[in-house]
């Protein structure tokens, strides 16, 4: 319009402390300026940096048992400093020596019924491992051999649970003689897994409606959840009442014994409307900003099946679920304890997870619906039942308003912090909560020499490592914009490091 005059006030604005994480939950204008909308295959490291996941690798070359679902892997170590492998597949259980990648059967006499949501639940004590479904009577294996029949108490043909602790053997959510106990706990003779008396059982709160539906140790004490309530075990010293059961405050309980892990001196589980901490007396809500993901993204009526474990190195912490009316595992959430940041992965079918530790290293295994193990957390693609495919990596940021909700603002360029690789960035941004990226663009985060790890010796040079810094220009303006940084490529990788912004608010005088 003539006759009005303008005046232009710019400023700069940047964010380098990436590690907000995921929030689906909160409205647009209430997120914070280090977390994303929506994140797809994302890690955070504890310095603030955005990184495209890691991959994963096939284990077994050939699916096992005519490629049945995987319903538990567990990571056996014997004082003899032998370490193995183990797991149900299907009907079968199988061990694997030095992860040469070769399952074999010895399931022997045992009977495992097949089932995708026949998980098991193990334990190691005196170079035994005891593993048990609530399914099927409970079985052992000693390092040699078929696996067997576990010792059991008089009568007990089913356990949900088992675990060991300050020298018992535990089973919890019992069948005794034909009658389900779901709120019972038997307890071994000390220092032994097979010797039981009949009557050396405690009902935790019988008969309140409550089953048991977890059972982990935790320091001094072992941990029993129920459906809205959690209760502990301590050891009194005493022959005849070596433990007394205590509620504690909790208003809560737990799923999934199954999603229950130890982190940071507790336990993070998986209950009916997400994921709590419990520090051993008292629990808080860690989900609060993935609420919108689980119940709409994810399938609440699956929580009960929901796996998990935790990868200390990494303070990691991975939840496997189903997508909304699927029947199967194709998602995981992931906590990063650290920086108290939940991200989102798309590509792991895992039905069960082990934690295995080779030469002091921690790795992460899975294993899925078609007979194949892999190994989590490595290379750049993942390569499920052993085809590579890509990784689709995406992060958006969140909307900026730069404290001003009522002015359109033009953002004449945008600077990006990476770190060189032989990848391609997908820097994409929108204006006003548009769903789709309105505008897009991409460029190398190579360099103009070889990348360490992919030249040829003698032949290539290499640049300077470490980080690199570009500006890419902007157009279109609006009261709030998102940006968006993306990779889809095979074998690329990709490492945000800090961005920033120059904004420009024009208004009339």
């Amino acid at each position: 319009m003539s006759g009005l005059d303008y005046t232009s006030r710019s400023f700069a604005f940047g964010v380098i402390r990436n590690t907000g994480g995921l929030n689906s939950t909160s409205s647009p204008l209430n997120v914070a300026d280090n977390e994303s909308t929506d994140c797809q295959n994302i890690d955070f490291n504890k310095f603030g940096s955005i990184l495209k996941r890691n991959g994963y690798a096939t284990l077994n070359s050939s699916a096992f048992n005519s490629g049945a679902t995987w319903t538990s892997l567990f990571w056996f170590e014997l004082s003899s400093g032998t370490n193995y492998l183990i797991g149900t597949c299907g009907n079968k259980f199988a061990k694997m020596d030095d992860l040469d990648g070769t399952w074999d059967d010895v399931t022997g006499a045992v009977t495992i019924t097949a089932g995708n949501n026949n998980h098991f639940t193990w334990t190691s004590f005196l170079d035994t491992a005891i593993g048990t479904n609530g399914v099927d009577a409970p079985i052992k294996w000693t390092g040699s051999g078929n696996a067997a029949a576990a010792d059991v108490p008089t009568g007990l043909t089913k356990a949900k649970f088992v675990e060991t602790w300050n020298r018992y053997t535990f089973y919890a959510n019992v069948t005794v003689s034909g009658t389900a106990h779901p709120t019972r706990i038997y307890y071994s003779n000390i220092d032994s897994v097979s010797t039981w008396t009949s009557t050396d059982f405690r009902d935790v709160n019988k008969n309140d409606g409550q089953d048991i539906t977890g059972l982990k140790k935790l320091g001094d004490r072992l941990v029993i959840y129920k459906e809205r309530s959690i209760w502990v075990a301590q050891f009194t010293g005493d022959s005849d009442i070596p433990f007394v059961f205590t509620p504690t405050p909790s208003h809560v309980g737990c799923v999934s014994g199954h999603s229950i892990q130890e982190v940071d001196n507790g336990h993070v589980f998986l209950s009916t409307d997400g994921y709590y901490y419990f520090d051993g007396w008292n629990v808080y809500k860690l989900s609060d900003r993935i609420t919108t993901t689980l119940t709409t993204t994810l399938e609440p009526n699956r929580f009960a099946n929901s796996v998990s474990c935790y990868q200390k190195t990494k303070n990691r912490y991975w939840g496997s679920h189903s997508i909304a009316a699927a029947s199967t595992h194709a998602r995981c959430v992931t906590w990063d304890s650290h920086n108290n940041a939940w991200s989102y992965y798309k590509g792991h079918n895992a039905n069960c997870f082990a934690i295995v530790y080779v030469s002091g290293q921690e790795r992460v295994y899975f294993g899925d619906y078609s007979g194949f193990v892999y190994r989590a957390d490595t290379g750049t693609n993942d390569n499920p039942e052993g085809t590579a495919t890509a990784i689709n990596a995406y992060y958006y940021t969140k909307w900026f308003n730069f404290d001003d909700l009522i002015d359109k603002k033009g953002v004449p360029n945008s600077t990006i912090y990476y770190q060189i690789a032989n990848s391609t960035l997908t820097f994409s941004y929108s204006y006003d909560f548009e769903s789709a990226d309105q505008y897009s663009q991409s460029f190398s985060m190579n360099t103009s020499a070889s990348v360490y790890g992919t030249a040829l010796y003698g032949t290539d040079t290499y640049a300077a490592a470490g980080g690199a810094v570009v500006r890419r220009d902007l157009i279109g303006r609006g009261r709030v914009i998102r940006l968006k940084f993306s990779n889809s490529n095979s074998g690329e990788t990709m490492q945000i490091d800090g961005f920033g912004m120059m904004l420009h608010l024009e208004t009339a005088q």
